[in-house]
């Protein structure tokens, strides 16, 4: 039953089906041919896979991030990313880094990352003389820094599945996406050396002050956020109800640049959004279910007898793995997936699951950036009008700067685990 489970669900991603109806179908198909089981079980699966109220914390999130974008807010932290890097060698390009180490605690989505990026600060670049695919490539590789910088949607789905606390799993995020910035900016500083990148103009201390002043209100989200989940005032999901009315408070009354007429369109791209997420999540319920059913962790956890109790090599093979497979899969829909059936293995290993969740999840968000098959890709050239072949040759400077940060939280527990151990242990 398990190759006719994961042989159908990868014939039907290799005809382009989407993700969500052929995890269904192919559970569908394994229900048949097990018989024993009712059909009604994979509807039952389906409304029960989605009913989970950490969930309820992802149309939240995403409407803050919506309604802060649709605010003009992203521009003020812009410039306060130019302010700080901008006189940099290579300047604009750093601060298209150092802007989505700010924009994470906005969004925490890498697909409204790059869509920022592009709409925003690419133009730009591409006016000041950088090339319109190296822009395509930096945005979509900046834009995994998002999801790990806090408030996290990947956080939230890993937490809901794995029973792990969704603020320890902010807090272990923190460092890893600031590691994240640190190593892509050392990148673009090299390129920038080799193809003679220009420099911004150093700003004046008024102007640091000022971009400080205008970005404040919008960075106080983060605090808000994050204070409140340690305070024990709200938990992640009410966290996400504040971070809304915040939003609409400082977008609506404070800078007054959201006017009431946009609402309606900004609810809709949100209920579409989440309804694309949680679809991915309902459909990925009974597929994990029957894996868990024919126990595919307890015969992972037996092949590691293999290997011994040798922690590197396994996270290693982990890392190796979850790679290739986010190259060709959806990220949500793997997580669901795969982290059922990976938590068996971390308890028998002796893994913290926080340190897993957050390797687990850049794993895959470098995925979306990958080629072929990396739907942040594909979002970036769609946008920028570049070609899938030009933007390949430029993302891999970026990627190997991006999986060294992953070989260095992997194998480094500590940079994920401080902040958790400090605050909530």
């Amino acid at each position: 039953m398990t190759y006719l489970l994961l042989g159908s669900a990868l014939l039907l991603f290799a005809i382009g089906m989407p993700v969500a109806f052929a995890m269904v179908i192919s559970a569908a198909a394994a229900f048949f041919s097990l018989g024993n089981v009712p059909l009604m079980v994979l509807p039952q699966r389906m409304v029960t896979g989605a009913d989970s109220f950490p969930l309820m914390a992802i149309p939240f999130f995403l409407l803050a991030g919506n309604l802060m974008i649709a605010g003009g807010l992203t521009e003020k932290l812009s410039k306060l990313a130019t302010v700080l890097v901008g006189h940099l060698r290579g300047g604009l390009a750093q601060v298209n880094v150092v802007n989505s180490m700010v924009m994470g605690g906005m969004t925490g989505s890498a697909i409204a990352d790059a869509v920022s990026d592009c709409r925003i600060l690419v133009p730009v670049m591409v006016k000041s003389g950088y090339s319109a695919r190296f822009s395509a490539a930096l945005s979509g590789a900046t834009s995994v820094i998002a999801p790990l910088i806090p408030p996290s949607i990947p956080f939230i789905i890993y937490g809901s599945i794995a029973g792990v606390s969704i603020g320890q799993l902010f807090l272990a995020g923190a460092i890893p996406g600031i590691l994240m910035g640190i190593y892509l900016m050392v990148a673009v500083n090299i390129i920038a050396r080799r193809r003679n990148f220009p420099r911004g103009t150093r700003p004046t201390l008024r102007g640091i002050l000022a971009a400080l002043r205008t970005s404040g209100p919008p960075l106080m989200l983060l605090v808000i956020i994050l204070g409140g989940i340690l305070a024990g005032v709200f938990t992640p999901t009410e966290a996400g109800a504040v971070a809304v009315l915040y939003a609409l408070l400082l977008t609506m009354v404070f800078y007054r640049s959201v006017r009431p007429q946009a609402v309606p369109k900004i609810l809709l791209e949100t209920g579409v959004q989440t309804g694309v997420i949680m679809l991915v999540i309902a459909a990925a319920a009974p597929f994990s279910w029957l894996l868990a059913r024919e126990q595919v962790g307890e015969s992972i956890v037996a092949l590691l007898s293999f290997i011994g109790d040798n922690e590197l090599l396994f996270l290693l093979l982990l890392n190796i793995t979850l790679l290739i497979l986010g190259m060709f899969l959806d990220a949500t829909a793997l997580m669901i997936i795969v982290v059922p059936v990976l938590i068996p293995v971390f308890l028998a290993l002796g893994l913290d699951p926080v340190h897993m969740g957050v390797v687990v999840v850049m794993n895959l968000m470098i995925g979306l950036v990958t080629p072929p098959f990396g739907l942040v890709m594909f979002v970036v050239c769609s946008i920028l009008k570049v070609r899938i072949a030009e933007f390949s040759r430029e993302i891999w400077p970026f990627l190997l700067a991006l999986i060294l940060t992953l070989l260095t939280i992997t194998y480094i527990p500590d940079l994920v685990l401080f902040l958790p151990n400090m605050f909530m242990r």
